[in-house]
């Protein structure tokens, strides 16, 4: 199997409530909407994909300044760097559960903090 070089993407979903888009270094935009999907952010994607604003190969100097460069992640690993959950992409999020795995980190994460 031939590996492909990973790839920064710029996917910003259709409508008002949804965030200011997702940065994402993949292997193609199916794995790039795959993480978005396994880090919890499925919700914003549409079923028809041709609804999406994708930009391939995005460089950190064509992004928004202000607000998406100050609070990325690293764009050269794999995984999502905006908005920015943890660098690279988390072994239970490839596994496809995701979400459920998130919740349960943080549930711990909390619970470890409060217990002192």
């Amino acid at each position: 199997m031939t590996a492909h070089p990973l790839t920064a993407f710029w996917i910003v979903p259709p409508g008002d409530q949804c965030p200011l888009g997702f940065g994402v270094t993949a292997w193609s935009l199916h794995d790039a909407l795959h993480i978005i999907r396994a880090l919890g952010y499925e919700r914003y994607l549409p079923e028809d994909c041709s609804m999406l604003s994708v930009r391939e190969g995005v460089m950190v100097a064509e992004l928004d300044q202000q607000h998406v460069v100050p609070n990325m992640g690293p764009i050269a690993v794999r995984g999502m760097w905006f908005p920015f959950l943890s660098v690279g992409m988390p072994e239970w999020a490839d596994r496809g559960d995701g979400f459920l795995r998130l919740a349960a980190y943080f549930h711990r994460a909390v619970s470890l903090i409060e217990s002192g």
